[in-house]
């Protein structure tokens, strides 16, 4: 005898059993958290230690990567005053409609200025610097799987204000020390060598390094010089050989640069950024490096342009005030504040990220926008459009000992 409809659709009152990704084996709930943003990962984190263990497991981190679930996450490395850490790092929190950035733990022994970052893979490595101003040696790597530090074997000479690059999974680090020399690392057997012999005629007196990067598997560093003038140098690994780069004028004068798809990008002392093809990083005479202004940015500028002398320290205005008495009358030499605006630049996939400060009352703001860039018409004009912008901390009463040291974008 079939029941009546009602009694057909009664459901039993109980609660169903409490289900619980802990009570699966471990490769089990590896899978399922696998397919979680890392973005949650802290929540699960405060649940229990259980779950601290599995999102901290490296095993997480391949099975991610085997499945095409990582994610590119930026990590901002700020110089602030005591108490507390210095340099502090953290990892940039997006969302729809505003950004911040989240503290991570931070290593008390990291230079606190003129380090070289570089990323590996998972990893973030922190090359030399300045201490107490002093150059160091000292090489420590953040595992980004899991936000722990550890000290790698350090280089064989001090270095600060160092070119750094990486190189078919090789870390090469040319320059910032009197030797005008380089070094290279290798992440697998955890050792360094020795270049081969910088050429007196790329010698690098009166020169400082700013930034660098690769390009067709050559690292490239950025000098500049004390005439105001940007020149380049490269090593290219494969070659085993040295080259001569290409120059700028000092109309612009780039403090910082970063290569975005096919084309690089930089950021002048009065807040414009430009662009050029990478072909112009090799030497040419007598035209030197040619650099177009990225359209539709004119919003930024301004701000831009009011981000200065809080991104370096004393010991720099010292030095470069030394430099301008010596060749006082030789050169139009740049006031310091001039030559390094304080803003940094960062890829993040086929979009840009600039990171700058600036003082609003007694307040320093240090803001984050997300620009993409498209190429337009004959290839003679690259736009930029404002996809977003937050401020991502903010320091009251303002305080100079905040800087923003380095950013970086990693795959996890």
């Amino acid at each position: 005898m079939l029941s009546p409809p009602h009694e057909k659709m009664k459901l039993d009152p109980s609660p169903p059993p409490s289900l619980s990704i802990l009570s699966v084996p471990n490769e089990v709930a590896l899978e399922y958290l696998s397919l979680v943003s890392r973005s949650d990962h802290a929540a699960l984190c405060a649940v229990s230690r259980s779950y601290r263990s599995l999102v901290g497991s490296p095993h997480l981190y391949e099975i991610r990567s085997l499945m095409g679930r990582t994610e590119t996450y930026v990590y901002v490395c700020i110089r602030a005053p005591p108490p507390g850490p210095s340099p502090r790092w953290y990892i940039l929190r997006r969302r729809e409609t505003s950004s911040d950035l989240i503290p991570i733990p931070s290593l008390p022994s990291q230079a606190q200025e003129s380090s070289s970052v570089v990323v590996v893979d998972w990893g973030i490595y922190v090359i030399g610097g300045l201490t107490k101003g002093k150059a160091t040696s000292d090489v420590f790597l953040l595992d980004c799987r899991t936000h722990k530090w550890r000290q790698v074997p350090s280089m064989r000479l001090a270095r600060a204000n160092a070119a750094a690059g990486v190189v078919d999974g090789k870390i090469y680090v040319l320059g910032g020390c009197k030797f005008d020399s380089g070094e290279l690392f290798d992440p697998k057997t955890q050792t360094w060598d020795s270049l081969k012999p910088f050429p007196e005629e790329l010698e690098l007196h009166g020169r400082y390094i700013h930034d660098s990067f690769v390009r067709d598997q050559k690292v490239y560093a950025v000098c500049g010089k004390i005439d105001g003038t940007d020149t380049t140098f490269y090593y290219s690994p494969r070659e085993d050989n040295w080259g001569r780069g290409n120059s700028r004028s000092s109309l612009g004068n780039a403090r910082d640069w970063c290569r975005v798809g096919d084309l690089l990008y930089s950021i002048s002392r009065d807040g414009t950024i430009y662009w050029c093809e990478p072909e112009e990083l090799d030497w040419r005479e007598p035209e030197g490096m040619v650099t177009k202004e990225v359209k539709g940015l004119d919003s930024l500028k301004k701000s831009l342009s009011c981000s200065r002398l809080i991104f370096f320290d004393h010991q720099n205005v010292h030095l470069w005030e030394q430099f301008r008495k010596v060749y006082n009358g030789t050169f139009r030499i740049p006031e310091v504040m001039d030559l390094l605006p304080g803003a940094r630049l960062t890829t993040f996939g086929p979009n840009m990220l600039l990171f700058w400060s600036v003082l609003v009352g007694d307040r320093l703001q240090i803001s984050c926008a997300e620009i993409s860039l498209e190429r337009q018409g004959q290839g003679d004009e690259v736009r930029g459009n404002i996809e977003s912008t937050s401020v991502v901390l903010t320091v009251d009463p303002f305080d100079y000992g905040y800087k923003v040291l380095y950013s970086a974008s990693v795959l996890v």
